[in-house]
């Protein structure tokens, strides 16, 4: 008789875990419902949510409901405390540094597919499953076929190791149809709406964030590419680059080209300025060994655009990337993707 897989699915809440669960029973699997907390609660009864975010009490009602319609197990994980130091302290840190973190990407990685994925198998799942878009084929990750919504980018992070036993059901269809399937079978949250911030930033009130842990951040001087100051800024971590709102009447259109922690100080100029045609990628994850040079596609933040490169590989585990055209806002501390095609190749933070 052949045995049932058993599969633990991180169920948040949200539409796309829910229809990841319903998919997952209807091929047969054995599986139980694993959610997340990773702030205390009391922070979003306390704070003023602006957008939705993931793993807030309502959240936790919603996946209760969803566990009990299909009649799974549920498991409420409180992995606070390792959020905290994994996530939360990262963020912290490389924004005092100057830099533009991404918390979900190393989320992933470290915490859903790292600390909740060894719950899981520890409890005896065969695999892990998750509501993300993207696809695994013959053991590499893919992009979803519904591209407006495909998550790769984030999953990048993901070790190749682990792709065997994971299972991402949602890759195959497209948003609308996965809310069409929820609300064919009954699920409540069919027309709920996707995260979109931080779960440990609802207000996303910044400057309150790093008060609540005593941490000043001090402004200093707006400055022009020729050392002009132009003005004063609030502190290096409310700016990244590319940003245009710098609260600084200046005659014409400027950008934040860079920060400088040294100096802090920010250096603004004209549009033309923020675009360019090289940076340095430290690697930080490859499904594949990497020739000494190859051509692919780089995705330096979730919604811009891809844009054609090649790449030479250091000794030191550095990428050289040179663009085939002038690329806006490259930001250290952002996470750079690359594609062959609708494959990953590999993943690394951007240094400079």
């Amino acid at each position: 008789m052949k045995q049932v897989k058993k599969v633990g699915v991180l169920l948040s809440g949200g539409v796309d875990s829910a229809v990841a669960l319903y998919l997952l029973i209807s091929q047969g699997y054995d599986v139980t419902a694993y959610h997340m907390k990773t702030v205390p609660d009391r922070i979003y009864i306390a704070k003023e949510i602006k957008h939705k975010v993931c793993c807030s009490p309502s959240d936790t009602y919603d996946a209760q409901l969803i566990a009990k319609k299909f009649n799974v197990p549920f498991k409420i994980l409180h992995i606070e405390d390792i959020f905290e130091e994994k996530i939360v302290d990262y963020f912290i840190h490389e924004n005092l540094k100057g830099r533009t973190p991404n918390p979900c990407f190393f989320c992933n990685e470290l915490i859903k597919f790292g600390v909740v994925m060894e719950i899981a198998f520890n409890d005896g799942m065969d695999y892990v499953a998750s509501g993300h878009y993207a696809r695994i084929v013959d053991g590499k990750l893919y992009k979803a076929l519904d591209k407006e919504k495909d998550q790769s980018y984030f999953l990048a992070s993901i070790k190749k190791e682990k792709l065997a036993r994971l299972i991402l059901p949602n890759g195959q269809y497209t948003k609308e149809e996965v809310r069409r399937i929820a609300e064919k079978v009954g699920i409540h949250v069919s027309q709920k709406i996707d995260s979109q911030d931080l779960c440990f930033l609802p207000d996303n009130d910044l400057r309150a964030f790093f008060e609540e842990r005593g941490i000043k951040i001090e402004g200093g001087n707006v400055i022009t590419e020729d050392g002009k100051i132009i003005g004063k800024h609030d502190g290096l971590p409310f700016y990244t680059i590319g940003q245009r709102k710098i609260g600084i009447a200046a005659g014409q259109r400027l950008y934040v080209k860079a920060k400088n922690i040294d100096g802090n100080f920010i250096v603004v100029a004209p549009l033309d300025s923020v675009y360019q045609k090289n940076m340095i990628v430290k690697l930080y994850n490859s499904y594949e060994e990497l020739p000494s040079h190859f051509v692919a596609t780089v995705k330096i933040r979730k919604k811009f655009k891809e844009v054609a490169c090649k790449v030479n590989v250091q000794n030191d585990g550095t990428l050289n990337v040179e663009f085939s055209e002038p690329t806006f806002g490259v930001t250290p501390g952002q996470i750079a993707v690359f594609y062959d095609g609708d494959k990953v190749v590999c993943s690394g933070v951007i240094e400079k």
